[in-house]
């Protein structure tokens, strides 16, 4: 249920433009960062990319101003919506995400390509991570053009080593018996704390909409 409230969340954010629906929108992110506010981390690198994006739109656009103010707002949703799921949906195991699109009845091909690209997301980043911190560690004074060649070549070996992990988890499911055998698990069961987070999320969800249009 969990991915549920996240989805109603992202779409009612996604409507949102006014002022007033943005601000209430940002409510429950803002607490979350405070509650972990390593989350930063992360939006900065975000953050980054909005810039760029902020002033494309500003250069692109037929008003500066109106262009500039589409990209702030732009750049509010998606903070808001990935601070979300950050917390919601990338802090869960792999097996309840599964288990979470099996009761969605996602189609079984879909959870589990979704599952196993989710994870294969995780074993590159940490690849990356682990690459990078050796290389700061080897070789901290390299030059900007020689930083760059090497950040080129540890990125294509990092997707060269995941292309081979591929092929081995695709093996290996079709030894198991392809995906109609993937699963083994007991189907998931809907709980009251269930009903009572869907139930707040969607009543916060509809009071952004509606904000929007007031």
């Amino acid at each position: 249920m969990i991915i549920v409230c996240a989805m109603l969340y992202a779409l009612s954010v996604s409507l949102s433009v006014k002022s007033y629906a943005l601000i209430i929108a940002s409510m429950l992110p803002l607490t979350l960062v405070i509650k972990r506010p390593e989350i930063i981390k992360s939006l900065v690198k975000i953050n980054a990319f909005n810039l760029i994006m902020i002033i494309t739109l500003a250069l692109t656009w037929p008003d500066i101003r109106e262009g500039f103010i589409t990209g702030i707002i732009i750049a509010l949703r998606v903070n808001m919506i990935y601070i979300i799921f950050a917390e919601l949906i990338f802090t869960q195991s792999e097996s309840k995400l599964y288990d979470s699109l099996v009761f969605l009845r996602v189609p079984e091909k879909l959870c589990i390509l979704l599952l196993l690209t989710f994870r294969g997301i995780n074993i590159m980043r940490e690849r990356l991570d682990s690459a990078l911190i050796s290389l700061r560690l080897r070789a901290p004074d390299l030059g900007v053009m020689m930083r760059l060649k090497t950040f080129a070549y540890i990125t294509a070996s990092v997707l060269l080593q995941s292309a081979s992990h591929s092929e081995r988890m695709t093996r290996a499911i079709i030894c198991r018996g392809g995906f109609d055998g993937f699963r083994q698990t007991d189907s998931m069961r809907l709980t009251l704390h269930d009903v009572i987070n869907l139930s707040l999320f969607a009543s916060y969800s509809l009071v952004i909409i509606i904000m929007n249009h007031v």
